[in-house]
This record gives C-alpha cells, sequence and structure tokens, in this order.
C-alpha cells in the first residue's frame, strides 16, 4: 500500500476503459489523479465523475507539447507526480497485407511513440520525485499481444506495436534501475472496452475520425463484451505494483500462446547448441 500513500498519478488514455478503471481505482485508495485522454471532454466527465482530488485534461499523446501540458497542469494542481500510467493506445483488426500504411503509422504513433514520449516526459519528474524521498513508479499498458500472438484476430499491426511496448517496458526497466523508479508492463486479454471505436478520435494526420458502420460496431461489442470487466484488470494491475511484480498478467488464457513462444525460442537455442558442438 506504500506505493499509493500521498501519491499523485497521471493515466494517459484515462477517460474510458481500462484507464479509467485505474484511475477509479487509485481513487478508491487515496490518490489524487490527473486524467489525460484525446478527449478532453471524456477525460473531465471520468474526472467528474471520480470526484475530489481527480482533473481531467485533454491530451494527444503524439502531440510532445500536449504531454508536457499534461505534466505541468497536473504538478501544479495536484502535486508531485509519483505514478505514472502510460495506458493510451489504439487498434484496429485485419492482417498486414490489409492495413493502409497510413493507419499502420497511426499504430506506430500512438501506441509505440506516445509510450515513449510518455516516459521522456515524465521519467525525469519521477527520477526528481524519487530522490526526494518518494516511492515512484511507471507502468505501461503492454497486452496479451507482447507475449505472443493470439488466436483471435488478426491485429496485425497492433499486436506488433504491443510487441514493441514490451521492449520499451524491459528497457525502461533497465535504463531506471538505478533512480529509484519502479516499472511495471500490464498485459491484460481481451477487456470490455470500447478500443474498438479508436477510429472515433483519430487524428486528421492519418485519416480523421471514422465511426464503424452499425452492423459492425454491434458485433464489436458482443465480441467484446466476451472480455474481462475493466474493473477486474486494473484491480489486477494495482495489486502487482504493490507487489513489486514487473510484469502483471491480468487473463490466464495468454498462457498458452506465451508458453508456445517460450518452447519455440528454447526449442531453437537447444538447435543452436547442437550446431555449435
Amino acid at each position: 500500500m506504500a506505493i499509493f500513500e500521498s501519491a499523485v498519478a497521471v493515466v494517459t488514455g484515462g477517460g474510458s476503459g481500462i484507464g479509467k478503471s485505474i484511475a477509479a481505482g487509485l481513487v478508491a485508495r487515496g490518490v489524487k489523479v490527473a486524467i489525460g485522454d484525446i478527449s478532453g471532454d471524456a477525460a473531465k466527465s471520468a474526472a467528474a465523475e471520480l470526484g475530489e482530488g481527480t482533473r481531467g485534461y485533454a491530451c494527444d499523446v503524439t502531440d510532445r507539447n500536449a504531454l508536457d501540458g499534461l505534466a505541468e497542469k497536473a504538478q501544479a494542481d495536484l502535486g508531485p507526480i509519483t505514478l505514472v500510467f502510460a495506458n493510451a493506445g489504439v487498434c484496429i483488426s485485419g492482417s498486414l497485407l490489409d492495413t493502409d500504411p497510413k493507419e499502420f503509422d497511426w499504430l506506430i504513433d500512438v501506441n509505440v511513440r506516445g509510450v515513449f514520449a510518455t516516459i521522456q516526459t515524465f521519467a525525469p519528474l519521477l527520477i526528481a520525485n524519487a530522490a526526494g524521498g518518494r516511492q515512484t513508479h511507471l507502468t505501461i499498458t503492454g497486452s496479451e499481444n507482447s507475449l505472443g500472438v493470439p488466436p483471435v484476430g488478426p491485429a496485425s499491426a497492433y499486436t506488433m506495436t504491443k510487441h514493441a511496448i514490451l521492449g520499451l517496458a524491459d528497457t525502461a526497466r533497465r535504463d531506471l534501475a538505478d533512480t529509484g523508479v519502479g516499472v511495471s508492463i500490464l498485459c491484460p486479454g481481451m477487456v470490455d472496452t470500447q478500443l474498438y471505436n479508436s477510429r472515433n478520435h483519430r487524428q486528421g494526420a492519418y485519416g480523421g475520425a471514422t465511426a464503424l458502420p452499425p452492423e459492425d460496431l454491434q458485433m464489436a461489442k458482443q465480441f467484446m463484451a466476451q472480455g474481462q470487466d475493466p474493473e477486474l484488470t486494473a484491480a489486477l494491475c494495482l495489486q502487482g505494483m504493490e507487489n513489486g511484480e514487473f510484469m502483471i498478467i491480468a487473463d490466464p488464457t495468454i498462457r498458452d500462446f506465451a508458453e508456445r513462444r517460450n518452447r519455440e525460442v528454447e526449442a531453437a537455442l537447444d538447435t543452436l547448441d547442437g550446431r555449435l558442438r
């Protein structure tokens, strides 16, 4: 519980889904929370719902100036930042051959460059606050797609970005190891969120906002409704942080394809050993 005592958190992509549930879990632990979201209205609505000690701000993680502004406003309004959740992300379905290059750029810029920019923006604040005696932590939202290729899909470009997120988290853990800043990566399975509606807030540079056709929207809702409750995902995330876990896996169904990947790595190493004898 010490990690949450007198804490101030920033949650990107916190206007809905996992991010909003993380914010709610933090508020229940007495943490002050700054919610950043590409939809300023969603961020402010979530903050109003969660109550005193919570603020909502518009923030596009592909915009460094917006991230700088989020950091400045959050600290001015709530105090020194001790917890950062790099949670903002988008998703599209389809194979690599079906993926529009502009949308591929969009996924890279939000899911990978956005997390990189979030780390570079907030890590110096976390380091400084850790040096001042506060317990600080960076948590990155990865995915089951960070650990292998799920049997459902395909969402190939999304899977690729979430593989990259694991690399970002692992190198952040190494690079921050001597600073007092803890690092975790949250790896949920399918969660009952509106991730399928990512294009609703797609920036103009990547084709602009579009809505799913009604029939596709209904199918997506029904499919995602089979996923984990985001409140449970958030609770598992916060429990993992309390326990000092780097990799926080939130869904047991990940085991099958993650272990398949591990077996492939082990088999390849065994094959190499044989070739070098």
